[in-house]
Parts: C-alpha cells; sequence; structure tokens
C-alpha cells in the first residue's frame, strides 16, 4: 500500500511538473511572458562596476547571452541582466525595468516605446551616430509554407506577396492564411504587415487596410509557442526562417516553399538604446561594448545557432536548408507607426476604439444616380452610391468596440445646416442599434449649402469632446453637389476657422471622401492641406468608400 501510495504520488507530481512546463511553454510561444536572466558569468555582479539592463526578443536571448559572457572578465567587468520578452509587452516592459537597450525582432516595434524613451532612430543626429542607434544585429526573411498545388496558385497569380494577397480578397480562391498573432510576435507583425504592404503599395493605404480586414476572414491565428505551419491543403502559413532550419532535416514531404518575387518580408533584430542611458557616460561605454560584442566570433556563431542571418546575410548551415529558396526581392521597409497600426487593428478589436464623427451629404434623386450628374462611384447598376455610403456606415457600426464614440450627422436638404440624426454617444448594443436604424433611413436629396459650415461644427465638437483613450477623428463623405469646393472664398473661411479651432492637446483627424468628383477633391485637398492635418481623397468606385471607411476603423486616414 504504501508503495502504491508513494508511485502514486510520484505520478502525481510528474503530471503536475508537465502541466507546468506545458502552461510556460503556452504562455511564452503567444509572447505572453517576461523572462528575466541574469548573466550567470557573474556571480550576483557583485564584482562588476557596471549593469546593463537589456529587453529582448526570446529568440534572441541565447545571441545577448553569449554577448555577456564576452564582457565578464577584468574590473571593468559589465553584467547583462536581460529580460526576455516579446509583441506589444516587450514595449510595456522598457519603462518597468528602466532598459538600457532594447532588441526585439524587428524595428517596426519602435512604434509602441514610451515617448522620448529611446534614441531616435528616424533622424540622422550625432546621438544616434554615437549610439549606433537602429543598427541591424540580424535578419530572418519570411518564408510562405504551402502544399504545392497552393504554390502554384500563388505562382500563377504572380509569385509574390501581392499575388498571396490578391488570392486571399478571392474567397473562391482556395487560399487561407495561417500566421502568429501579429501583436504578440515580430514574426506575425511583419508577416500580416507584408500582405498589407503589398497592397499599399500597388493600391494606397485605404486598399491596404481593407485588404487586412478581407484577409483576417480566411486567416488562422495561432497564439502558442508552435510555429504558423499550415494543417491542411490550401492553408499558407507564415514562417520565419530560424523556426524552420532546425526542423528542415525532419521537414514534412510535400511541402513548398515561397519567398516572393516582388518583396521579401525580413524580421530585423535592432538595436535601440535607451535616451537616459546614451546621456550616462558610463552606461554608454558600457552599452558599445556589449554592441561591438556583437561583431566576435562567439556572438557570430550564437546567432547563427539561433538560426538567424548575420550581417552578412548568409542563411545558417542546417541540413535539410538547401529546401528552402533564397530570398532575392528587394525587402519591404520597416513598416511606419500607421502601418503598424493598420495590423493591430485588425487583428485586435480593442484597437478600433475612436470618437467618430460621421457626416453625410449625399445629393440626388431616388433611384438616379446619388449625385445629379451621373458621377460617383458604382459597383454596377443595381448598387447607387448611397446604397454603398448605407454598407460602408453599417461595416464601421459593426466593426467599432464597445465603448467607442459614434455620431451621425446629414446636411440640411436644399439649405444651410445639418441634421443631429444621431448625437454622438458611447456605443453600446443599444447605441449601436440606433445608429443602424439611422444609416438605414439615410437617402439622397436636394443639394443644399451646408458642407463647410457643418465641417466646422463637426471638428469642434469633436474637438470639445476630445478622449485621450481613443481615436478623435470626423469623417465626411459628400458628391459635393451643390459646388461648395468651388467656391474659394467659402473653402478660405473654412479652413481659417478650423485652423482657429486646432487644439494641440486635442488633436483632431479631418477625413473627406469626395465621391466621382476628382476635381472637387483636389480643390478642398490642396486648401485643406495647408495648415491642418487633413486627408482629402476621390472615389471612383464602391470599394473606394468601403477602404476608406475600414481605414476609418483602423485609426483615421493619413497621408
Amino acid at each position: 500500500m504504501g508503495k502504491h501510495q508513494a508511485g502514486t504520488r510520484t505520478l502525481g507530481a510528474l503530471l503536475r511538473g508537465l502541466v507546468l512546463l506545458l502552461a510556460v511553454g503556452l504562455v511564452a510561444g503567444a509572447g505572453w511572458y517576461v523572462l528575466h536572466d541574469r548573466d550567470s558569468s557573474v556571480e550576483d555582479g557583485a564584482d562588476c562596476p557596471t549593469t546593463l539592463h537589456v529587453i529582448t526578443a526570446s529568440s534572441f536571448t541565447n545571441v545577448v547571452s553569449a554577448a555577456g559572457r564576452t564582457l565578464r572578465a577584468g574590473e571593468d567587468c559589465v553584467l547583462i541582466d536581460t529580460t526576455s520578452a516579446d509583441g506589444r509587452p516587450a514595449a510595456g516592459q522598457l519603462s518597468q525595468v528602466t532598459a538600457d537597450v532594447w532588441i526585439p525582432d524587428d524595428a517596426a516595434w519602435t512604434a509602441l516605446a514610451p515617448p522620448g524613451f529611446l534614441v531616435p532612430t528616424d533622424k540622422d543626429t550625432a546621438e544616434r551616430r554615437e549610439t549606433s542607434a537602429g543598427q541591424t544585429l540580424a535578419t530572418s526573411p519570411i518564408i510562405m509554407v504551402t502544399d504545392p498545388a497552393t504554390a502554384e496558385k500563388i505562382k500563377t497569380a504572380g509569385n509574390g506577396w501581392l499575388a498571396l494577397a490578391n488570392l486571399l480578397d478571392t474567397k473562391t480562391s482556395g487560399v487561407r492564411l495561417v500566421v502568429r498573432d501579429p501583436t504578440l510576435s515580430g514574426d506575425g507583425l511583419v508577416a500580416a504587415g507584408a500582405v498589407g504592404e503589398a497592397v499599399w503599395l500597388d493600391k494606397g493605404m485605404a486598399a491596404s487596410s481593407l485588404a487586412l480586414n478581407t484577409t483576417l476572414a480566411m486567416t488562422r491565428t495561432v497564439n502558442h509557442e508552435l510555429a504558423a505551419t499550415p494543417n491542411e491543403a490550401g492553408e499558407v502559413g507564415l514562417v520565419p526562417e530560424y523556426a524552420l532550419l532546425p526542423t528542415m532535416d525532419l521537414a514534412t514531404p510535400g511541402r513548398s516553399y515561397l519567398t516572393g518575387a516582388d518583396h521579401t518580408a525580413i524580421m530585423r533584430y535592432t538595436w535601440l538604446p535607451s535616451a537616459a542611458a546614451a546621456r550616462d557616460p558610463k552606461r554608454a561605454a558600457a552599452l558599445k561594448r556589449l554592441l561591438a560584442a556583437f561583431s566576435t566570433t562567439e556572438v557570430r556563431q550564437a546567432v547563427t545557432a539561433a538560426g538567424l542571418r548575420g550581417p552578412g546575410q548568409v542563411r545558417p548551415p542546417f541540413d535539410g536548408a538547401a529546401a528552402l529558396p533564397e530570398p532575392t526581392a528587394e525587402p519591404f521597409g520597416v513598416l511606419a507607426p500607421h502601418h503598424v497600426q493598420h495590423v493591430f487593428t485588425t487583428w485586435d478589436p480593442e484597437e478600433r476604439r475612436s470618437n467618430l464623427l460621421i457626416i453625410v451629404d449625399i445629393a440626388g434623386t431616388p433611384g438616379g444616380s446619388g449625385n445629379g450628374d451621373g458621377a460617383g462611384p458604382s459597383a454596377g447598376a443595381r448598387q447607387q452610391p448611397i446604397d454603398v455610403l448605407k454598407a460602408g456606415c453599417r461595416v464601421v457600426g459593426d466593426l467599432m468596440p464597445v465603448g467607442s464614440r459614434l455620431g451621425l450627422w446629414e446636411i440640411n436638404p436644399g439649405r444651410s445646416g445639418y441634421r443631429m440624426l444621431l448625437p454622438t454617444d458611447r456605443l453600446d448594443d443599444t447605441s449601436r442599434a440606433a445608429f443602424t436604424r439611422s444609416v438605414n433611413a439615410l437617402n439622397v436629396h436636394k443639394a443644399g449649402p451646408g458642407l463647410l459650415d457643418t465641417i466646422v461644427a463637426g471638428y469642434q465638437s469633436v474637438r470639445d469632446d476630445w478622449h485621450d483613450d481613443m481615436f478623435n477623428q470626423v469623417f465626411v463623405l459628400t458628391d459635393d453637389a451643390n459646388k461648395d469646393s468651388a467656391d474659394a472664398q467659402a473653402v478660405d473661411d473654412m479652413v481659417r476657422k478650423l485652423s482657429a479651432l486646432k487644439d494641440p492637446r486635442r488633436p483632431v483627424t479631418l477625413s473627406v471622401m469626395v465621391l466621382g468628383k476628382r476635381d472637387a477633391a483636389g480643390r478642398l485637398k490642396a486648401a485643406l492641406q495647408q495648415s491642418m492635418v487633413a486627408y482629402v481623397e476621390n472615389a471612383v468606385s464602391a470599394d473606394d468608400v468601403q477602404a476608406a471607411f475600414i481605414h476609418v476603423v483602423a485609426g483615421g486616414l493619413h497621408e
């Protein structure tokens, strides 16, 4: 009996240990974890006069440890105190641990750093040159992993990232995406960003936002420690090379690998010193020594062992690596902050939180073109501009999360002023239903002269109801049937009033979408962009209008 009980206790302990290991693995793989590791090469750091606090990606931790070992000797040794964190949690750790340097798995993560915390990398300054801020220490390209039949579809469609995006937009293609959560991992961010970036470069930012939104519906998002490998025919997994290389000698038969003939999606492990450390002579000197350590043989070997490419961009020599194609296309640039925001708002509903006022000005006659002159976006004879507008409004209402703020105004028909169809209020199930009813009641109307004054009134309304925990924006859709844009003096008066209302402490984004009138859009754009942060565009198709609505949900339209 005693042996049985002892065996049971032992088995129970083993099971509990296994469950604990699995739990840690799941959390770690999702990028939600933060591991703290003090370089074991120095006992407690008691003999080292300087300690550097480093935050780095989990896939780069062993490399940082190798660099730390090279600094262990001598009276001027440096202790490397490492925190391993991925995704958005890593940015949150910067100020908590008073990091001296951040080495994320891509430079795009700088968009999440606390303002002023890092040495700026967007300008060529003496501080940047002195600290080598923004230097790439290692890279890893993203590989498309799929079955042979799906690979042929991608090749036939153009053999690149744009081809993949177009196939994902065609629901009948049978192509689906697999990607790690872009908010929690660098490979997920770069991979999802590559799909959006390919469309941005081809069709512009609003189309890119729409493409990401469409892609999400065709995507399986991986939230655990496994790479985003495909499980079924038709799936295209976007996997970093460093995750594939250790398994290539055991590679699943029948898999095909593509890198993209139009661009290369690549992760960039980037050296990002803190501004405070750069201005402290003792820590700045230690940072220089740490950076130099990455050029030593020991650390270069650690980079190779991690499956990463060093400065020479040569693939690490793993067994079976020859099955992977060598990227040859020009790399995508680092995702800019607004591009990162596109990805986040697509995958995380809470990122779509906005204080949004929509102003509608569609004239014409019921059953007509919707703008009185036969111009305007159209998706065929059965879909009028007012119907496209209604559909876009409903998409906004569906995508914005509870807690957002949403209002709807309409230009008065045939006279100046506007009608407040739905006062801006907190979005919940009740107000969302009220918004949908108001949208459904929209109709074309007689042209009136109220557009310019209503834009001013709407801007002031959002500014006065400004919220610091969400985007604050005014989105105007007009066919300019009253030709308000042609009245130069009235347009100048509008711009002057808007300029007077601007408050740097309460920024409001103004976006104007003109339906089917390029000249009108050009006049408004030229006037507004002289002194305002404003986006003005001409919509020539139903897709343009829907893309603009989706982009507003993604945090507003920007140049």
